[in-house]
């Protein structure tokens, strides 16, 4: 493993001339494709090549298709698989009950009364499909050059699991995106999880601690700020899961940051630690106006909403190429229907 890390680690020096940045992707459904629109606009320039990534549920997709992508044809591969895999979930999507008008609202009532393993037994999953005749995992375990890190949430426990590179599977990126109230859980080596989002949205701290980054870029898939009050109770159910899904890497940030400070103090230290110390942190995050109820629902990866998110997540990624430390996107365009 430090073998391929070290020559991961040269062959990015050669590659980039910024200093090495991890990518770290937040969960959140369909609004992953707002992180799809980032990379794709990241890679389209030469100097940028991810020293790691690390994702949760919709975040761990895009983070394993880039890496797949990386592997199979550099940054042009990467973009091909990102394009692949939305364009894909979006045609899936159209042969969902879940397209009809008012069916989203309908699905979130049937699963507070009814489980996954009432409701679909055989536990059917197209996404799992998709993403398995996509990815040769073997081939990325055995080749994979770039540091990942993929979380999902023990049920157990409601403790973190972090899946590195090396130990990936189709199971590993199913348990990190596994919505409990719609999948049944996934058991490996004995132990049952659901989605990382849980626990990690994403995995901050093992990226930067167990990574040579120099720099974090977070692409989150929640608001930085809400300012319409929810008053009915969807809309207050739905706060309340962006928050519940927030609050883990709002946790991580606040830790990372409060280490960095503490090193700030000290005169001599290590080189580690002063990457840490002077680790530069930016955030990409989504705009709150994709929330208001007429724009959509997560669990409804319409095509016209995922390429809507796509050009944003673009051009989110341009204004921060321009300079911008901390970037959110213009307000949605209103549904077409």
């Amino acid at each position: 493993m430090f073998r391929r890390l070290h020559a991961y680690l040269a062959d990015s020096d050669r590659r980039a001339c910024r200093p090495p940045v991890a990518v770290a992707l937040q969960g959140g459904g369909a609004y992953g494709a707002f992180a799809w629109g980032v990379l794709d606009r990241l890679l389209e320039e030469r100097e940028f090549y991810p020293a790691a990534m690390s994702g949760a549920s919709a975040g761990a997709v895009n983070a394993v298709v880039t890496a797949w992508g990386l592997l199979e044809g550099g940054r042009e591969g990467a973009r091909s698989a990102l394009r692949q895999a939305w364009t894909s979930i979006g045609q899936m999507a159209r042969l969902s009950p879940l397209g009809l008008p008012g069916a989203d609202l309908q699905f979130e009532l049937l699963t507070r009364l009814v489980s996954p393993y009432q409701f679909n037994p055989l536990n059917i999953n197209p996404l799992r499909d998709l993403l398995g005749s996509m990815i040769d995992f073997d081939r990325l375990r055995r080749s994979c050059e770039m540091p990942l890190f993929i979380s999902a949430t023990d049920v157990a426990t409601g403790a973190q699991r972090v899946f590195r590179e090396f130990e990936l599977s189709l199971d590993a990126l199913m348990a990190s995106s596994c919505v409990p109230h719609i999948y049944q859980a996934v058991e490996i080596d004995g132990r049952c999880y659901w989605d990382g989002g849980f626990s990690a949205n994403p995995p901050i701290l093992p990226a930067v601690l167990e990574s040579a980054c120099r720099s974090l870029l977070v692409v989150k898939l929640t608001p930085d700020v809400e300012p319409h009050l929810p008053t009915t109770a969807p809309d207050i159910f739905a706060r309340l899961k962006r928050m519940l899904f927030n609050a883990p890497l709002l946790r991580d940030l606040d830790a990372l940051e409060e280490m960095r400070r503490l090193l700030r103090r000290r005169s001599l230290l290590s080189f580690d630690l002063r990457r840490l110390r002077d680790l530069v942190v930016r955030t990409i995050a989504i705009d709150h106006g994709y929330f208001v109820p007429a724009n959509g629902s997560g669990l409804d990866p319409r095509p016209e909403l995922l390429l809507r998110l796509h050009d944003s997540g673009r051009a989110a990624a341009a204004a921060l190429i321009g300079g911008a430390p901390t970037t959110t996107v213009a307000l949605p365009l209103p549904r077409d229907d």
